[in-house]
């Protein structure tokens, strides 16, 4: 039977030779370079998966593990000096990955082969710049992403109510919606702070801060302690509380998976919640609620900063087809295939392309991400990003789910991520040009190892 298969296998690629069918661009499968990207299980990573089989230049493997091995399989591998080729990074661990030594440098790249100027500045930084401000680049933009409000347009009707534009404003929609039973609750989000949930309550509590004029640290000093813990913080975390108490029972542990699920099933009449997700709202099947549903921008406060979401695209320093990475990297980030891109789901952080009619129709929220990325903001980009945003969930957690008070969770905080950094950089913040000089050095010595 094997023997017959071979044949018969054998036969039907001579007949297709013949044809002239078998590779209408005439090149040889063979002779095409091997590349694989690794991300992590959601939408947008099956939609990158589709999208690389049109590319014709390479054979393309895109990997989705879970989100919980996500870092730690291409770290594992950056140590033993091999994995994929083109790893995408959440905006926080290029700093980890850079002084490790483990990505290629792409600032020149960059500036010969991309419209740099058509692209979000705050996604640049944030997306490949390490040390920051200092011009050197080291990834660039996979897929662009930002919070958006998903509400019931049917709860928003008997209330009465429009999208709301200011957080207070939110709350206290909330706050009538919940004790008018309008809805089971007023206000769910991914509340969780375990390590697990890596940076759900994080990202959910930061854009209020930022909104309601707070920060969470200097990047110009590297100083926490005074900064993270000021009145402003205070009042944003205070507030924080008040807005759990309108979600639903045991939001405190709500990850992505079961915010999307409250507002799908019903059981709140809005949430807060990644563009990346939106692709669920529209199946009808999977979200009971999928017709009923609107977008809006989320508010602000005394300012209108939303956190930045999404992920960059770098290339490994241990990929043996670092030409080829680079071929299809130009290649992803062209303007033809960014408009490919959010066809099948992706976002771009090219401004050309957020404007296109090709955009803003391909779903019922893009217009909403359009808005909403001109207003991102992101947090420390550092190597000792890890460590300082587990003592950042575990204690914002405890103060929005009511168990610690809101300016002793915040002094917990920045006493404990200040010695972090004192500890990194007992001499202060890097400087300048120096710190890419001892930076590339650094680099140069690891690869000779």
């Amino acid at each position: 039977m094997r023997r017959n298969l071979v044949f018969l296998l054998t036969l039907s690629m001579i007949v297709a030779i013949a044809l002239g069918t078998a590779n209408p661009s005439g090149v040889k499968a063979a002779d095409k370079p091997a590349l694989e990207i690794s991300w992590f299980a959601w939408p947008p990573c099956d939609a990158l998966g589709k999208l690389v089989t049109t590319y014709p230049d390479a054979t393309v493997t895109v990997k989705c593990p879970p989100i919980g091995q996500w870092h730690d399989t291409i770290f594992t591998d950056f140590v033993a000096k091999s994995g994929v080729d083109l790893p995408i990074l959440d905006s926080q661990w290029i700093g980890e990955a850079v002084k490790g030594g483990h990505l290629a440098e792409l600032t020149d790249w960059m500036n010969g082969n991309m419209d740099v100027a058509d692209y979000v500045p705050s996604a640049l930084s944030a997306y490949g710049e390490y040390p920051p401000n200092s011009k050197h680049y080291w990834g660039v933009a996979a897929m662009a992403d930002v919070m958006d409000l998903v509400y019931r347009k049917d709860v928003f009707q008997k209330a009465n109510i429009k999208p709301p534009t200011t957080w207070t404003e939110l709350l206290k929609d909330a706050q009538m919606i919940k004790s008018q039973s309008l809805a089971p609750s007023g206000f769910a989000e991914f509340w969780c702070g375990a390590a697990a949930c890596y940076d759900n309550v994080q990202t959910a509590w930061n854009q209020i801060a930022w909104s309601f004029g707070g920060e969470l640290w200097n990047p110009a000093t590297y100083k926490v302690d005074g900064i993270l813990n000021s009145p402003e913080n205070i009042a944003a975390l205070d507030f924080a509380k008040e807005l759990y108490k309108t979600g639903p029972e045991g939001s405190g542990n709500f990850g992505f998976g079961e915010t999307v699920d409250a507002i799908c099933s019903g059981k709140t009449a809005m949430t807060a919640i990644w563009v990346g997700f939106g692709p669920g709202f529209l199946d009808k099947k999977g979200c009971a609620q999928s017709d009923n549903l609107s977008y809006a921008v989320l508010p602000g406060e005394k300012k209108h900063v939303l956190t930045l979401g999404g992920q960059g695209i770098s290339v490994s320093a241990y990929t043996k087809n670092k030409d080829a990475a680079l071929a299809f990297l130009k290649w992803f980030e062209s303007k033809d295939e960014q408009l490919e891109w959010i066809k099948v789901g992706g976002y771009s952080a090219r401004l050309s392309i957020l404007a296109t009619d090709t955009f803003l129709k391909a779903a019922p929220y893009n217009a909403v991400f359009a808005e909403s990325y001109k207003l991102v903001k992101d947090f420390w980009n550092l190597p000792e990003y890890s460590d300082m945003l587990i003592v950042q969930g575990e204690q914002l957690n405890l103060a929005i789910t009511g168990q610690e008070d809101s300016k002793t969770a915040l002094d917990n905080i920045a006493k404990a991520q200040q010695a972090i950094l004192d500890k990194a950089y007992p001499d202060g913040p890097p400087k300048g040009v120096s710190a890419v000089t001892n930076l590339n050095a650094t680099m140069a010595a690891t690869a000779s190892k």
